[in-house]
């Protein structure tokens, strides 16, 4: 059986950027909220796994192309289905499209399921999760990225704490705090002058209340950036940004400054 959640959505004034359209950080937050919405109305929620199965959903990785952010107080359609199932993940698309049905984003996250008490990956049959469901084409045709960049001292940008308000539900960072973290090495003229593509982020370990973050970001060739957050030694967090040289253009309801 297909099964997929959509919902209606404005864009907030909360949820824009300098560019007066919605900013990545806020989109990877659709995207986040749409998987778990979609989840519940599913009854796979982490709500339903840690109760259930001792276990929770976590993400390892998500691949977003933009097409065009929409504005502050533009109407919007969310759509998340599942696009791929393995017994061990799934990959889950989520869309955004204006009240005529155009794209506006695109994402698809892979996700797995891991025990608590084992810290194992769990078999999606041995969870919570409708055995009847079928995946239906993605709307993502490339695959995820290696993300081999290699990094140095050199590359260094930024330092990061993590606060209790930046964890959730699980105790540890929120993913899409990284996102937010990666965008805080950007200045201004970037914002004002760039628009962004494409985004990818893949997660390697956690991290939680108390750690010092150090991101490390190099420019690759043609119009891309790459990044390395971590923590202490380990790795957390791989991603890359792809971006345009057309600067965002202001509706004239803003005005001009």
């Amino acid at each position: 059986m297909n099964y997929s959640y959509t919902k209606k959505i404005d864009t907030a004034y909360t949820s824009i950027d300098r560019s007066g359209r919605l900013g990545l950080v806020e989109s990877m937050d659709i995207n986040q909220d749409m998987i778990t919405e979609f989840f519940g109305s599913i009854g796979s929620d982490n709500l339903v796994l840690r109760k259930q199965n001792n276990a929770s959903w976590v993400y390892t990785r998500t691949k977003m192309q933009i097409i065009q952010l929409p504005f502050w107080n533009t109407k919007t359609i969310a759509k998340s289905y599942v696009s791929s199932k393995s017994p061990i993940r799934l990959d889950v698309d989520t869309l955004l499209c204006d009240e005529n049905h155009h794209i506006l984003f695109k994402a698809k996250t892979q996700m797995c399921a891991i025990d608590f008490v084992k810290r194992n990956l769990c078999k999606i049959s041995d969870i919570t999760f409708p055995s009847d469901l079928e995946s239906e084409t993605s709307a993502v045709s490339e695959q995820y990225s290696k993300l081999k960049t290699e990094f140095n001292e050199d590359d260094f940008v930024l330092e990061e704490k993590v606060y209790a308000s930046d964890t959730d539900f699980s105790r540890h960072t929120n993913n899409t705090r990284y996102v937010k973290y990666l965008m805080n090495t950007f200045g201004i003229d970037f914002y004002d002058t760039k628009t962004i593509t494409d985004f990818e982020i893949q997660f390697a370990k956690e991290s939680t209340a108390g750690d010092v973050l150090r991101i490390y970001k190099k420019k690759s060739d043609g119009h891309q950036y790459d990044f390395m957050i971590k923590n202490g030694e380990e790795i957390v967090v791989k991603a890359e940004l792809k971006y345009s040289d057309n600067p965002p253009v202001l509706p004239d309801y803003f005005g001009r400054r």
